[in-house]
């Protein structure tokens, strides 16, 4: 379709107790339009109905037809023109467009929408399908992102119009790969239409391809299914595993006889396959370990996103050795998901579910999630669709739990979750349905660590789940519980430059209760993990929740890469960002500063590593450690490497030294290099020394241990 208006700008809008058309009453307030009503200090804690008005002129030509697109409003909303609906829409992230041919006037028109996103007070039981926007402990607890977060647009198309076409690719050989096209098409009447699709290059000089197709079409509103061979491709890679070959997909549609385009669609499409077998990723026939993190919300405010913000976001996921990211339970604007193909990162995308939700919302979750797939079906860079992230029984995070909430949220862990048991299954079915070219996980979380059958693990010794050692017993009896973690870490402080925005600056006067309520911190974790009272200031404090930050995500990570392939896929840290200014789980905090967690984190996920197994950081005087050191090569080549592996005393002394030539397969599993035994004689603390070097590169991975 052709853009003939953007309407956003300036629009008027007011709070009301209910849609009945009467909205003469009242007054009035001007916004401008993409927002959130909450950015008005009017609004500022406001969550209900409101209705947005909009005058605009308009000149309509004969024999076209008219549209309005809504790109994005949260959550509900109902469009009305000149007095007459039409259409309403249900889904934040849905793009609605609704015929105003026969609704639309030459000269003023006058659009209304009348627009809900409700506080839930029942979070065990949420009807709207808002995911973490509406029930999360990483996002401004009083926050409602209700308004019309994206643009809103007067669209024109001839007789015949293109919805939702979907391209993937079905497999490919030496010669072809091929590609399976489906396209919706809808008439005001029977006639004989052409279609024209054009593959061109974007980023590369393989061939191009044109195909044309005859239809003769009935009035209304059809589906067409066509198999093309692309010859001398190009395959889209992730950035770690290849070039990122990007194709610019057309189509035109006419009537036969015509020389005016009816319609047009365009989009960036790139070649490429991708399967989960038993939680291993293989993308184009190759194996590949995701390493990983998640994606929160890029802004709280997230209608303030830009594209130059996102493609910040992932050069420093690239930057970090990351190869994918995590949508947690939500999704991004459509410039997020081409910015990611261009990248090549590799995309985990949730529904937008998350915790528990009334069982009446079923049907809506079905027709939700088949949008969410058919208009982002052809990125290249979701490799992955999930349908629900931790379906259990969570209590309002805003209030501390009682009894009845722990038992509750452990028997729907443990023993049955209507949400995990039926509704994610029967989501995971449509999903598959839809779109075979994706793996499809039901549900994220708890399963796979507390339950028989498969599925992803959310791990959190070291701060939920008690002592981080404990991990260690799933690690020598339960690999198969850690095919695929997808969450682990802790919380800790932004550096202090971005701290003190938010918080005073002496770590004596920091106000706990407000950092709790409002900053999201969770001090009974950060009192029991990094005590406050070890740092004599804020400075101190906030470099020993970020160590010890660093300090659990290697302990996860070193652990996940010795069961590289052995069961393990991937390792995905919980969280990569800050949606807002907190005390939080994220290596990036709100204003994007790096965490000194981000570069432990790049290091752990560094291609060829070099790493340790100590299960303790504290061991007793003249005990006989073992050191079980590794390496690892993520690199699709064979690596010749230098490994030099120190241990040093507390007075200085050298009891272990040693140098190896190691070889790596491409793309291998943890090898395991020494296991050298050293006495602790002195008290204090031992540095093991790792220093990898290859390809003129050079790696260096300490490990402190205290005897005591």
């Amino acid at each position: 379709m052709k853009q003939e208006m953007d309407l956003s700008g300036e629009w008027e809008l007011k709070p009301v107790e209910k849609f009945d058309g009467n909205y003469e009453q009242g007054k009035w307030v001007i916004q401008g339009i993409p927002a959130h009503w909450q950015e008005l200090s009017e609004f500022r804690n406001y969550s209900g109905r409101m209705v947005y008005r909009k005058n605009f002129s308009f000149q309509p030509e004969k024999n076209q037809r008219y549209w309005l697109k809504l790109n994005g409003v949260f959550y509900w909303c109902s469009a009305n023109l000149n007095g007459h609906r039409v259409g309403v829409n249900q889904g934040y992230f849905i793009p609605a467009c609704f015929e105003l041919t026969d609704s639309l006037k030459s000269g003023k028109n006058e659009l209304i929408l009348e627009v809900f996103c409700f506080e839930e007070e029942d979070k065990r039981r949420k009807k709207q399908i808002l995911g973490v926007w509406h029930h999360w402990d990483c996002l401004f607890k009083d926050w409602n992102p209700g308004g019309i977060w994206q643009s809103v647009e007067i669209l024109s198309s001839g007789p015949s119009v293109i919805f939702n076409p979907m391209f993937h690719t079905v497999y490919f050989d030496k010669d072809s790969a091929h590609i399976s096209a489906r396209v919706s098409i809808d008439s005001i009447q029977a006639e004989e239409l052409g279609l024209r699709l054009s593959l061109v290059p974007e980023n590369h000089n393989a061939a191009s391809l044109e195909k044309h197709w005859t239809i003769y079409k009935s009035a209304g509103r059809n589906e067409y299914q066509y198999w093309v061979a692309l010859k001398d491709y190009r395959l889209w890679w992730s950035w770690d595993q290849g070039e990122q070959n990007l194709y610019r997909l057309k189509l035109e549609l006419k009537t036969k006889g015509e020389t005016e385009i009816s319609d047009s669609y365009e989009t960036l499409f790139g070649v490429r396959t991708f399967q989960l077998r038993d939680y291993i990723a293989y993308l184009n026939g190759r194996r590949v370990w995701l390493k990983g993190s998640n994606y929160a919300p890029s802004d709280y405010q997230i209608r303030k996103m830009t594209r130059e913000r996102y493609q910040k976001d992932l050069q420093m996921a690239k930057d970090a050795n990351l190869n994918i990211l995590r949508v947690h339970a939500h999704l991004e604007k459509p410039e997020f998901y081409e910015e990611a193909s261009k990248a090549g990162i590799m995309l985990w995308q949730d529904f937008a579910m998350q915790w528990q939700y009334a069982r009446d919302v079923l049907p809506e979750a079905l027709f939700q999630s088949e949008q969410m797939l058919r208009h982002f079906y052809n990125h290249p860079s979701i490799v992955i669709w999930c349908m629900h992230n931790e379906p259990i029984n969570m209590y309002d995070t805003r209030k501390r739990p009682n009894t009845l909430d722990i038992l509750r949220l452990a028997s729907s862990s443990l023993v049955y979750s209507w949400s995990r048991e039926v509704m994610d299954k029967l989501l995971a079915k449509r999903a598959n349905f839809i779109d075979p070219s994706r793996a499809v996980i039901p549900s994220a979380g708890e399963r796979g660590l507390f339950r028989k059958d498969a599925g992803t693990a959310h791990l959190y010794f070291g701060w939920y789940f008690g002592p981080l050692h404990w991990l260690n017993f799933l690690v020598r009896k339960k690999p198969h519980r850690l095919k695929l973690v997808d969450e682990f870490g802790t919380q800790s402080f932004p550096n202090y430059e971005s701290a003190i925005k938010f918080m005073a600056d002496n770590l004596e006067k920091l106000d706990w209760e407000e950092l709790e309520k409002k900053y999201l911190a969770q001090p009974p974790y950060l009192r029991k993990f990094i005590p406050a009272k070890n740092c004599p200031d804020l400075k101190s404090y906030i470099q020993a929740t970020q160590d010890y930050q660093s300090f659990v995500n290697r302990y996860y990570i070193d652990r996940l890469r010795y069961l590289k392939y052995r069961p393990n896929g991937g390792a995905l840290s919980f969280d990569f960002n800050d949606p807002n200014p907190a005390i939080s789980w994220s290596v990036l905090d709100y204003w994007r500063v790096p965490k000194s967690s981000y570069y432990e984190l790049k290091k752990a996920f560094s291609p060829v590593y070099a790493f340790a197994l100590l299960n303790f950081q504290n061991y007793p005087l003249n005990k006989n450690l073992s050191l079980p050191i590794f390496a690892v090569n993520d690199l699709n080549q064979k690596i010749e490497a230098r490994l030099s592996a120190k241990v040093v005393s507390p007075v200085q002394e050298l009891l272990y030294h040693q140098e190896f030539q190691v070889i790596l397969d491409p793309d291998s599993p943890a090898l395991a290099i020494a296991n050298p035994s050293v006495q602790l004689r002195s008290q204090g603390k031992y540095q093991l020394q790792l220093k990898l070097s290859w390809q003129g590169k050079e790696l260096e991975n300490n490990y402190g241990f205290t005897a005591e």
